[in-house]
């Protein structure tokens, strides 16, 4: 049976990432992401979405911050590092944040191959000759 609208994920795109373990807490209890962001006070899921839309390098630091400063449990920042790298991966990166290339090579972006425009602009042109040679503003030959 399907959950109820109530109910129901409202981003489940972030449950990958929302739901994986951060570590074991000092009594052995799994903490993942939903509780450690919920701990500090930031709305997980507002905050898995921001993070998606950054570069995995930027996100995996971001949340290496966060993770640092979780006050019940402290990791070392190289073991907060690996765990905010391992869980950056199940985040859905947008299109921007992964593909950076086009920026750091400062290529321009290619034209847009579009016919219906170039037919929009012809027809405006045969139009105004149209209304032109109507109106006797325009006459060929006398």
């Amino acid at each position: 049976m399907p959950l109820r609208r109530a109910y129901a994920a409202a981003l489940p795109k972030y449950d990958s990432f929302l739901f994986a373990s951060v570590g074991e807490e000092v009594d052995g209890i799994p903490l993942s992401v939903l509780s450690a962001l919920s701990r500090l006070n930031l709305d997980p899921r507002d905050e898995a979405a921001r993070l998606s839309q950054l570069t995995k390098e930027t996100a995996a630091d971001q949340l290496a911050s966060m993770i640092g400063r979780l006050s019940d449990r402290r990791w070392s920042l190289s073991e907060a590092r690996r765990i905010a790298g391992r869980l950056v991966e199940r985040l859905p990166m947008a299109i921007a944040a992964s593909r950076p290339e086009r920026f750091k090579t400062r290529a321009a972006p290619k034209p847009a191959s579009d016919p219906s425009q170039f037919l929009v602009y012809l027809a405006l042109l045969i139009a105004l000759l149209v209304g032109l040679i109507g109106n006797g503003f325009l006459s060929f030959g006398g």
